[in-house]
């Protein structure tokens, strides 16, 4: 049998590379060979606290850039040699664990995988999937915008001047966050975020930009809304005790918020003793009976048919194209063996120590 390495959390607290099956793909599937993975904060959740862990070993990693190395049966839009980015999301209620991206090749079904123009280099590709489907599925699904018939959209839609807030809009969910309401033609987007990110995130598309942490952030974004100076519909890209706190100030009685689950304890996406949540504890809401809470829960976009269809093998690659989709700023992550780099990885996220930039993990 042939095998290859892959990186996997194989106890609570620990990591490991470990000999995999290199499997062949069925029906509607690819094998991918892994350039890069890039790693998120989920990676530490798993292998710190064992957050939806079924059974180890757990391989790490949820987006993957690489070539196409075999294909499966009736898979027509995707051919070996082809350059693309994936999305692997972690599987919650498997019989065998969540299997992740952190390996040399992979399996994946073709509607989880993007063609990556040459335009692109592969280390940039592989920070793309999982923030875009996030950012993308919250908008378009949870939030309940409108999908453009095109992008950039021919005309604004009819709510195009809604005020619409990105808190944490200097993480990698946030930056795509704000292309994607650029390119739908929505011209009242806020955006909280340090101020070393304002001049970057008003070019990605935020109207106006907030510290924060300023003393005056509630006043300063109710000069910004006017009217009842309270905004409609508000995204959460940290989704921390902290951060609901001050979108409960600005947010109107009956706006909507979306939270970017797990929901965190403190003012951080760091993961700690403390205890997560997947809904927000009544004892805990700052926010009236009025409000609606989405959670989100990026996993189970597919369920979405319109967006299993079309968001990874048509839509993105179309962005991607045109330029309107960005990749995110790379931390490259490619001295040292295999684990070394999913350690070094490991260690800034769980210790909240990038900002603005994905952590990608050269594989091959």
């Amino acid at each position: 049998m042939t095998t290859h390495t892959a990186i996997a959390s194989t106890a609570k607290g620990q990591f490991d590379a470990i000999q995999v099956a290199t499997e062949k793909p069925g029906p509607g599937e690819v094998l991918l060979k892994v350039a890069y993975a890039s790693m998120v904060a989920f990676d530490t959740y798993i292998t710190d606290v064992g957050l939806v862990v079924v059974e180890y070993p757990v391989i790490l990693g949820i987006n993957a850039a690489g070539t196409v190395a075999e294909i499966g049966s009736g898979v027509e839009s995707l051919a070996v040699g082809d350059r693309v980015t994936a999305f692997q999301p972690y599987g919650q209620g498997r019989k065998d664990g969540p299997k992740g991206t952190m390996q040399e090749f992979v399996i994946l079904p073709t509607f989880q995988c993007a063609k990556v123009p040459d335009s692109i280099a592969l280390e940039s590709a592989a920070t793309v999937p999982d923030n875009f489907i996030t950012s993308f599925y919250t908008l378009f699904d949870q939030l309940s915008l409108p999908v453009p018939t095109a992008f950039p959209a021919p005309t604004p839609p009819p709510n195009h001047a809604i005020p619409i807030l990105v808190y944490g809009a200097g993480s990698t969910t946030g930056q795509y966050a704000l292309q994607l309401l650029h390119a739908a033609g929505y011209t009242n987007v806020l955006a909280t975020a340090s101020p070393k990110h304002h001049a970057f995130l008003r070019a990605l598309g935020a109207t106006h930009v907030f510290d924060y942490a300023s003393a005056t952030l509630t006043a300063d974004v109710a000069r910004a809304v006017g009217g009842d100076g309270k905004v409609a519909l508000a995204l959460d890209a940290i989704t921390a005790e902290g951060t609901l706190a001050r979108i409960a100030e600005v947010l109107s009685a009956q706006g909507t918020l979306a939270l970017l689950l797990p929901i965190k304890a403190g003012d951080t996406v760091a993961v700690g003793a403390a205890p997560m949540h997947w809904e927000l504890p009544a004892e805990r809401n700052p926010f009236p009976a009025s409000v609606t809470l989405k959670y989100v829960r990026t996993f189970t976009y597919a369920e979405n048919a319109y967006l299993k269809d079309n968001l990874m093998p048509k839509i993105l690659p179309e962005l991607l194209a045109s330029g309107l989709i960005q990749p995110n700023r790379v931390r490259l992550l490619d001295q040292g063996t295999f684990k070394e780099r999913v350690a070094t990885g490991l260690d800034l996220l769980r210790n909240n120590r990038i900002s603005g930039e994905k952590v990608v993990v050269k594989v091959a």
